[in-house]
């Protein structure tokens, strides 16, 4: 099924569908307006990486969603300031490169099973609590 017809098969209100998918623009290009509330687009402090997200953030706006960029393995001021040059118009979540998360990664485990109290989850678990509805915005 994909990610389009997934939201197309949704009815009512108060459903929370998080969908972790493809890297690029292809689903943000095929969203109808309706079809989400919000669009979370993910930035690595690469040239590549946020050439695409500002792609994905212009074309995500003329859908009638929230945009909330994610700056994602950021090592410090300077990858954050590549980011925010760029993107930083869109309410930002800094997901820190964290050996927790890598070491989840490659154990096939999820973040908070590994470190629970480390940076990045509490930036994701930030960011969770957002979508849901109960964090502010920025």
């Amino acid at each position: 099924m994909s990610p389009e017809q997934l939201l197309g098969e949704l009815e009512g209100e108060r459903q929370v569908v998080v969908g972790d998918l493809e890297a690029g623009i292809g689903t943000v290009l095929r969203l109808q307006p309706g079809m989400a509330d919000a669009v979370v687009v993910v930035a690595q402090p690469t040239a590549k990486s946020i050439d695409i997200a500002a792609r994905a953030t212009r074309i995500a706006a003329t859908r009638e969603v929230a945009v909330l960029v994610v700056a994602n393995r950021v090592r410090d001021e300077d990858d954050l300031s590549l980011i925010r040059e760029t993107l930083g118009g869109h309410e930002l979540f800094v997901v820190p490169d964290d050996p927790a998360i890598l070491r989840a990664d490659q154990e096939g485990l999820a973040p908070m099973d590994v470190d629970g109290d480390a940076p990045g989850v509490a930036a994701i678990g930030a960011l969770a609590d957002r979508l849901a509805g109960s964090g502010a915005p920025a």
